[in-house]
């Protein structure tokens, strides 16, 4: 059962929540004395062997060149990240500039352009493409069109890999992109330090099925077939074998190495079912909580775990746990603009978050029924009767823009203050500013630019599809597509008419009807990548 208060897992038999004090329901209405949760016993080692008005709207006459160009350029990241970091809240999600792009070239050559604040770093004839920016966006690891790993890509260009020589059977990088681990087929363990270094021995004799990296990359926690153990293994250190018992999944463990978190009843590591969650401390295993989660989300430092499940989420820190009768989701997930920094995807499927402390902040439950505040762990309500697929929120998660009743509102620093009152029928956010002060959205009567504190602003009457960046945002009209600056008078792309499918990765790729296609990078001229 859960506590009514926190929802943290209490046991039957407990009559007080073991995590936050309150009375558990019991029965006969009797409340006894507070009682300590006994220790959770540590896990046994296994075997051996075992297993309003239209905007004014400018047309752009042939290709103008650059309007963001040297210190004009810099200006606009150093105030873009200047009003970031003022709005985020201390220890809480990150905002930084535009995050490294990288856009497929296609053809025979197959491979990828980078580009990174406008600015052209690596072209096609390079011959690679790119995997997922780290959590600084500004590198990312790159494949060679053969499939292999072969450099890092930076905003400074491009750094070929020093790797060890062999089979490689598993692998994976830090969330930070300060080093990369390699298991091979011979029977041992790399740390690669990225974007370049010599590599480093970790281990040998062993045969790592398994491998989880901790954000920072100082441990990394790996299972080998050969003991049918976990071993632990830190920055210069020997490994150590971890006492987990037969069957456990590691889902991932702190960049000190002071937690790691491992499920135990899951198929495996990509397959829905019920798992029992544990943090091993350095000195036991505790039991904190029960999942069906796929895919978890940890901190920037590895130290919390969050477990979205189908019906309940569970937060950890070390042997504390809260868990919540609802999905829950942290609202900085919902984003107005598109593909900047702020997480990281592990190969094993584990997310990292560029937040500190994952106990405080602003969540919604999936099915949108309220957006809560999250603080040490008590999850408080403070506004109910919303819809997920009608809310977005700033670079911070702290700035939410949603539909209620038909008006659009915007909750900002713990109050809700409608914006548009009778915004039409079918309104919904489709885009919001950095800052959050800026939101563009679509009704019936077409698509709309509002600031706070402002008039809604018609752009078009005909718009269909919206891709929000940085400093703006493109939407199409028909077979044309515009630009508009959050703040500033749309353009049309008349490089771009006759635009027939546009696809979204890191960058926007435009296929026109001639059959040309084009890389779209904000702050750039469209650039023809192939000829009709």
């Amino acid at each position: 059962m859960f506590c009514a208060r926190c929802g943290a897992p209490c046991r039957e038999d407990e009559v007080f929540c073991a995590h936050c004090g309150a009375a558990l329901l019991v029965e006969g209405g009797r409340v006894a004395e507070p009682v300590t949760a006994p220790p959770a016993p540590a896990a046994e080692k296994p075997a051996e062997g075992t297993s309003a008005v239209p905007a004014g709207r400018h047309r752009r006459l042939g290709r103008r060149g650059r309007f963001l160009l040297g210190g004009v350029c810099g200006a606009l990241v150093v105030a873009l990240a200047a009003f970031a970091w003022l709005n985020r809240p201390t220890d809480g999600f990150r905002a930084r500039p535009p995050a490294l792009l990288s856009a497929w070239v296609g053809g025979e050559q197959g491979s990828e352009c980078f580009y990174y604040d406008g600015e052209l770093v690596v072209g096609a004839e390079a011959g690679l493409i790119g995997l997922s920016t780290f959590l600084d966006g500004r590198s990312c690891l790159a494949m060679d069109t053969d499939g292999a790993l072969a450099a890092v890509v930076t905003t400074e260009g491009v750094v070929e890999l020093d790797l060890p020589e062999g089979t490689l059977t598993t692998g994976d990088a830090a969330a930070d992109g300060s080093v990369l681990y390699r298991a091979l087929g011979d029977g041992t363990l790399w740390r690669c330090p990225l974007p370049s270094g010599a590599p480093e021995l970790v281990a040998e004799g062993c045969s790592v099925e398994q491998l989880r990296v901790s954000p920072s990359g100082d441990t990394a926690a790996y299972y080998d077939d050969n003991t049918r153990l976990w071993y632990l293994a830190r920055a210069n250190g020997a490994p150590e074998t971890l006492p987990l018992p037969d069957g456990a999944v590691v889902y991932t463990l702190s960049d000190d190495g002071r937690y790691v978190y491992y499920g135990v009843g899951a198929v495996d590591d990509t397959t829905p079912s019920t798992s029992s969650i544990y943090c091993w401390d350095g000195a036991a295993s505790h039991l904190v909580g029960y999942t069906d989660a796929i895919g978890p989300l940890t901190n920037r430092t590895g130290d919390q775990l969050l477990m979205v499940g189908d019906s309940t989420t569970c937060l950890v820190e070390g042997s504390k746990s809260w868990t919540y009768p609802n999905v829950l989701y942290p609202t900085f997930l919902l984003q107005g603009q598109g593909n900047q920094s702020g997480f990281y995807r592990y190969w094993t499927g584990v997310t990292v978050l560029d937040c500190a402390d994952l106990t405080e902040g602003y969540f919604v439950a999936s099915g949108g029924e309220a957006l809560y505040r999250l603080e040490k762990g008590v999850l408080t309500p403070v506004q109910e009767d919303l819809l997920i697929g009608n809310m977005l929120t700033d670079a911070t998660g702290q700035v939410l823009w949603y539909v209620q009743e038909g008006g659009l509102w915007q909750f900002r620093k713990g109050r809700s203050t409608l914006r548009w009152d009778d915004a039409g029928e079918m309104i919904s956010p489709l885009g919001v500013s950095p800052d959050g002060d800026i939101v563009v959205c679509e009704n019936n009567d077409g698509l709309w630019r509002l600031r706070a504190g402002g008039e809604p602003e018609l752009l078009s009457e005909h718009a269909s599809g919206v891709y929000p960046y940085w400093k703006g945002f493109y939407y199409r009209e028909d077979t044309a597509l515009w630009h508009a600056p959050w703040d500033g008078e749309p353009e049309e792309l008349e490089e771009l008419e006759g635009a027939r499918s546009i696809g979204m990765s890191s960058a926007m790729q435009v296929e026109l009807n001639n059959g040309s296609i084009w890389h779209v990078i904000e702050g750039m001229e469209p650039i023809q990548v192939t000829n009709p």
